[in-house]
């Protein structure tokens, strides 16, 4: 099941991608896309009617915390890095 990308559609990839390639990468991609497609197609075919949908590989149990509030850094380091502020707050520029 092996699938040929034309150059057209990797020029068309590169442009929905923001990409700027040139003929040499065109030609590397579009057999590096090729073949991911065809990879693509082999796992098309393995049988998961008997398998229920997974939401995610890894437990949630380890990622929740409580959700408690605290104050863990004072305003000087907020805004140390800060380009200006007048001490208590940032400066920006006025939108108008």
């Amino acid at each position: 099941m092996s699938r040929t990308v034309s150059v057209e559609e990797v020029r068309h990839m590169a442009k929905l991608s923001k990409l700027e390639i040139d003929s040499r990468e065109e030609e590397l991609f579009r057999h590096q896309f090729g073949a991911i497609l065809e990879h693509m197609g082999i796992l098309s075919q393995v049988d998961t009617s008997n398998i229920e949908p997974l939401y995610t590989p890894a437990t949630q149990d380890e990622f929740t915390r409580a959700d408690v509030a605290n104050n863990t850094r004072q305003r000087e380091q907020i805004l140390a890095n800060a380009p200006q502020t007048d001490g208590e707050y940032f400066i920006v520029p006025r939108i108008v």
